[in-house]
């Protein structure tokens, strides 16, 4: 059995095989673990996590359900594409969420919370250095989450959390680095440094356009032909 599966099935000893595996599914297709794009085969997802086929089977219609999976025509069922419109509207509202909080946040941020964001900008470089993008790629939702939540406002961050898991799969799409190539991550990391400092000094007309400037960057990285998975 997989390892991973196993501490699911501890931390949720209650829970049904069912439930089970669609969280471990779930969790994988976000993290891209497996890849846009890879069919699904069930009777070795069943072997790999020692449950039965027809679970894994009634797992993967739940990830349909959750427009995660695909069926194909005659050809079983594959991990859903990776959507440039809907990466497009993800960027969007995520522009208008932190957009409005941050504004907020210009406005009643401390000294701990700026301390907090500069942790996590440092820790951000240390990845840089060991060309450690998949934990630069969490930093990264750390940092964005955190703009959030800071600003305090409950029906803003209930927004957030309807788009997170989405989030989560877009970032995680930039930690995917090609042979030989890196990710654009040192202009994302520039930028993060300036939003800090607009928040110390409370400069809310410029974090605002910083935060604008920033996805519409990153969008343009994703977009980038060095990042060749599956993406329609």
């Amino acid at each position: 059995m997989i390892q991973s599966f196993r501490e699911l099935m501890d931390k949720n000893p209650t829970e049904s095989s069912l439930k089970l595996v669609y969280k471990y599914l779930y969790r994988e297709i976000i993290s891209l673990s497996i890849p846009p794009g890879t069919k699904i085969n069930h009777t070795k997802i069943a072997n790999d996590l020692e449950v039965s086929r027809s679970t894994v089977r009634d797992a993967v219609l739940m990830l349909v359900k959750a427009n995660l999976v695909e069926q194909l025509p005659n050809q079983g069922f594959c991990i859903s594409h990776l959507n440039k419109k809907e990466m497009s509207d993800l960027y969007t509202t995520r522009k208008i969420i932190e957009s409005g909080a941050a504004k907020i946040l210009c406005e009643t941020i401390t000294k701990s919370q700026i301390e907090y964001f500069n942790n996590i900008l440092c820790d951000m470089e240390k990845a840089i250095e060991e060309n450690d993008f998949e934990t630069f790629a969490q930093l990264d939702c750390a940092f964005h989450r955190s703009i959030v939540e800071f600003c305090g406002i409950q029906y803003i961050i209930s927004m957030y959390d309807s788009i997170a898991d989405l989030i989560i799969r877009y970032i995680a799409f930039t930690a995917y680095t090609p042979k030989n190539t890196k990710p654009l991550t040192p202009i994302m990391l520039r930028h993060h440094k300036m939003i800090i400092t607009s928040f110390e000094y409370g400069m809310t007309e410029n974090v605002v356009n910083l935060i604008d400037k920033h996805f519409n960057d990153a969008e343009k990285a994703l977009l980038h032909p060095e990042y060749h998975l599956s993406f329609s």
